[in-house]
């Protein structure tokens, strides 16, 4: 009776992917069709990523004293 259940779970879990991959598929496809525009915001995010870095550690380390802030 077990096995009979594990097979029938066996069977939903495999109809689930085949939406799962077709969802995939469409996903790749419009990431290929758009690469330059997907790079240039990736671009874009890294650069903002790294101001906010230097922002940061720029308001937060050069405020603090030489003796305190090399220590840990």
């Amino acid at each position: 009776m077990a096995e009979m259940e594990k097979r029938a779970e066996e069977r939903n879990v495999e109809a689930g992917l085949d939406g799962n991959l077709k969802r995939v598929d469409e996903d790749l496809d419009i990431m290929e069709r758009h690469a330059e525009e997907l790079d240039q915001v990736e671009g874009d995010i890294q650069e903002a990523m790294r101001k906010w870095d230097r922002e940061f550690k720029d308001s937060c380390f050069h405020s603090v004293p030489k003796p305190r802030k090399h220590m840990r």
